[in-house]
């Protein structure tokens, strides 16, 4: 039985991957996240078989990994042994604090909308902002968001 490591998964979901150099430096390709032309988003495998991601864009880990149709523990092998809780981990409980402040602002331009009866091109930038940190707090907090077709068979 062959195990596909994680690099190989996330490798196998990009495209326009260009391989590593001579030094086992990273590998570019064309980031999920946003419609990009060229390699903008660099791979590395560290020593221990995690991945990690850097999108000279600016796109954000969590913004690519949702993309890969991936989540971050499937960014390190099984029995993984990095001391100490990944970034994101630690970042839970901020993630957490930050969507109560999401849905605060949410309900502060619903609020505004409501009564104007239209919506700005910016109210509805913001409640995109607002989607991402939100999915970004459950991706961190280890909750997979239900699907919208698992929400319909639920009520």
């Amino acid at each position: 039985m062959t195990t596909t490591t994680p690099v190989q998964k996330v490798l196998e979901r990009l495209e326009g991957v260009q391989g590593r150099d001579r030094d086992g430096g990273p590998w570019m390709a064309r980031c999920p996240a946003h419609r990009d032309r060229t390699a903008s988003l660099r791979v590395t495998e560290k020593p221990d078989g995690r991945v990690i991601f850097h999108c000279h864009a600016g796109c954000g880990g969590a913004d690519v990994v949702q993309a890969l149709g991936l989540w971050f523990g499937d960014l390190k092998p099984e029995g993984c042994t990095t001391a100490g809780p990944s970034p994101v981990e630690r970042s839970a409980a901020t993630s957490l604090r930050t969507v109560a402040h999401a849905a605060l602002v949410a309900a502060t331009v619903l609020g505004n909308v409501v009564r104007s009866g239209r919506c700005s091109e910016a109210q509805a930038d913001l409640a995109v902002r607002l989607a991402v940190e939100i999915n970004r707090a459950l991706d961190a907090a280890g909750v997979r968001p239900a699907v919208a077709s698992e929400r319909r068979t639920r009520g």
